[in-house]
């Protein structure tokens, strides 16, 4: 069983997409949380900065990579693992990496708007009847089940 950890803070680095060995989407990033106290004045200071390696893979990579930029507010959600390492001279040191499982914009810091993704059928249904669309509110078809663009909704 793997380590969960949900980590909020800001993205560090530009967003790396790539590609795995067998063709899958990736995005890579480093990501920094700072931790806040008072001082004996009262003013907020910085006291540590954690880093932390974000890892994303297929539809995941895909939508941070159009979605996220540096410098944004984020909260990863994912597989915490420690990997040790060793660099030129015999330097050694510890990564923290997280395999994502979910990534968002921290909305306490920011405002942001959700574009949901259509899924495509892999085959059509046998009953034409049965695969009418969804309806908005409006009585406009939609591909998602959403009403409309500019069409009437009912709020949450």
């Amino acid at each position: 069983m793997a380590d969960s950890i949900t980590v909020l803070g800001n993205i560090a680095t530009v967003p790396e997409p790539g590609r795995t060995t067998s063709g899958l989407p990736t995005l890579g990033f480093r990501m920094a949380t700072n931790h806040r106290r008072q001082d004996g004045t009262g003013a907020w200071v910085d006291v540590t900065t954690n880093w932390f390696e974000v890892r994303a893979y297929r539809a995941l990579a895909e939508n941070a990579a159009a979605s996220l930029s540096k410098g944004d507010a984020v909260i990863v959600t994912g597989r915490l693992r420690l990997r040790e390492w060793e660099g030129k001279e015999g330097r050694r040191g510890m990564s923290v990496e997280i395999d994502a499982d979910s990534i968002g914009p921290d909305l306490r810091r920011g405002r942001s708007v959700f574009h949901r993704i259509a899924h495509t059928a892999a085959t059509a249904p046998a009953d034409t009847a049965a695969a009418e669309p969804p309806t908005g509110e409006t009585g406009e078809a939609t591909d998602d089940g959403w009403a409309a663009p500019g069409a009437a909704r009912t709020p949450f």
